[in-house]
C-alpha cells in the first residue's frame, strides 16, 4: 500500500535532517558552549522520538503484514 511507504519515507527524512542539524551545530564554533549544548539536547530529544516513532511504525507495519498472511 502506497500510503505506508509514504508515511516510512516521512519519518526517515524527518529523521536525517534532525541527524544533519545536529552534525551542523556540532561543527559550529560562533555559538557558546552551554547554548550549543541546549540546543544539542533538544534536537537529541527530538531524534529519539522521530526514531522512536520508525520502531513504532515498522512494528505496525509488520503486524499488519502477519495478518494478511
Amino acid at each position: 500500500m502506497r500510503i505506508l511507504n509514504i508515511i516510512s519515507n516521512q519519518l526517515i527524512v524527518k529523521k536525517q535532517i534532525l541527524e544533519g542539524e545536529l552534525e551542523r551545530l556540532l561543527n559550529r564554533a560562533d555559538i557558546a558552549l552551554d547554548k550549543k549544548a541546549e540546543m544539542a539536547t533538544d534536537l537529541i530529544s527530538k531524534l529519539t522520538e522521530v526514531s522512536s516513532s520508525i520502531l513504532m511504525w515498522e512494528s505496525y507495519i509488520n503486524k499488519e503484514e502477519q495478518k494478511q498472511n
